[in-house]
């Protein structure tokens, strides 16, 4: 991996780029949903915030066709500016004493809808400047340091969150500095001339040809099913996040909160190196179920540990964050490889919107879950038994079970010179 950041200077620029954004994303999406919950004591509240975040997401696919005909670069400039807008705002507007929740909930939904090109348009682009068989480890180093940075960061809004008057608008003032960041760092992307040549109108019957390509190409491959296992984990961790903020509150306080999320970090750290070095050596499917389980456990004797034994239930988190976030960045590498570059916007937003749709509808569920249930932690063990039957289920199936290491995924035949001849 570090022989990647030596020789790649494009890759190094677009790293600094991912990060920030990263950073900067995170703490809003996270803090958004703790502060709406700190503020208003409402589950609903906190679910609709959710609901928010996702929902723009379900009209992904509609995004893909412009995203691999289009300027990348020039999406994530344009997309950063808006978040950073949006950030300012969260920041100078007395929202709390005049506009309420209701501008909360408008801010998120800008947000998202920024993000709605800036994902697709940054899975888009790595291709583009890093080898075929550099992407797993282009994908894992920007995880290992994205997630590095949030550890430091969540130290320090542990700190912030100890104060006996917490000021939100210094969460977002964090977030606003690495969106700003990302921002410079956009400004030495540039979009590979090959990338450009073939650049065509856009006409309906264009746009409309190249959705049913990339459906297609969902359909007759293992993506499909990948992307119905993923869509199924949305929804029950968004379920369970959106309640998340009560759960640690109840036991840990808000500091707890972004402990938790500290050592859900160090976890994400050590599956980025994992997947990264020694992820390549096993096979996908059989990895990814081994996976499911030990998070199913993990989660479970997580919820029922840490109120008697906060050090051990840490040192689970760990694990879960590891074992959960290595088995979604094989998925991803997998939504990387596959597809003819020219077709991985498409395919990444066909994805994206099947997430957004059970995200947004978990965010939702999983509001009017925390109002009516009683015990919170009761919500938490049930996701923990849906991580171990989903481990189960993806044992069973002959065609999780045969896939190859990832290393061993070859991606589809044609490249953006055959495409641009046969139109």
């Amino acid at each position: 991996m570090l022989n990647l950041f030596k020789s790649n200077k494009m890759f190094r620029r677009f790293l600094g780029y991912q990060v920030f954004s990263a950073l900067g994303g995170g703490v809003f999406r996270i803090f958004m949903l703790l502060s709406v919950h700190l503020i208003y004591q409402n589950p609903v509240y906190t679910g609709i915030a959710g609901f928010l975040m996702a929902a723009p997401h379900v009209l992904s696919f509609v995004v893909g066709p412009i995203v691999d005909r289009g300027n990348k670069v020039a999406m994530l400039r344009i997309t950063t500016w808006v978040e950073f807008i949006v950030l300012a705002l969260l920041i100078v507007v007395p929202f709390q004493e005049h506009l309420g929740v209701w501008f909360m909930f408008l801010m998120v939904a800008a947000y998202s809808i920024a993000a709605l090109f800036e994902a697709p348009a940054g899975t888009a682009y790595l291709p583009q400047i890093v080898e075929e068989n550099e992407i797993v480890q282009a994908n894992s180093l920007i995880d290992i340091v994205a997630m590095t940075g949030g550890i430091g960061i969540s130290a320090a809004l542990f700190i912030v969150l100890g104060l006996e008057d917490v000021n939100f608008n210094y969460v977002y003032g964090l977030s606003a500095v690495f969106v700003a960041l990302a921002i410079i760092f956009t400004k030495t992307l540039k979009e590979p001339s090959k990338a450009g040549e073939n650049k065509q109108v856009q006409n309906f019957k264009s746009y409309t040809k190249d959705l049913k390509e990339a459906a297609r190409f969902m359909k007759s491959n293992i993506l499909l099913l990948i992307t119905f296992i993923t869509v199924a984990i949305g929804f029950v961790l968004e379920a369970a996040n959106v309640n998340r903020p009560a759960f640690a509150e109840y036991h840990v306080g808000p500091q707890g909160y972004v402990l938790m999320l500290f050592f859900a970090l160090i976890g994400g750290v050590l599956a980025s190196s994992f997947v990264g070095t020694l992820g390549k050596k096993f096979k996908i499917g059989k990895m990814a179920a081994v996976l499911f389980v030990l998070a199913g456990i993990g989660r479970i004797v997580f919820v029922y540990i840490l109120p008697t034994n906060q050090t051990f239930a840490y040192v689970l988190l760990v694990l879960y964050g590891m074992v959960g976030s290595a088995v979604m960045l094989i998925f991803f590498n997998m939504r990387q490889k596959m597809p003819k570059k020219n077709m991985v916007g498409r395919v990444e937003t066909m994805h994206t919107t099947f997430m957004a749709i059970a995200v947004a509808l978990g965010a939702l569920f999983g509001g009017f879950l925390g109002d009516i249930v009683p015990v919170v932690d009761d919500i938490m063990t049930g996701q923990g038994v849906f991580y171990i039957v989903l481990g189960l289920v993806v044992l069973a199936l002959p065609s999780m079970r045969k896939l190859p290491p990832i290393d061993e995924i070859k991606r589809a035949n044609g490249d953006d010179e055959d495409e641009a001849k046969g139109q």
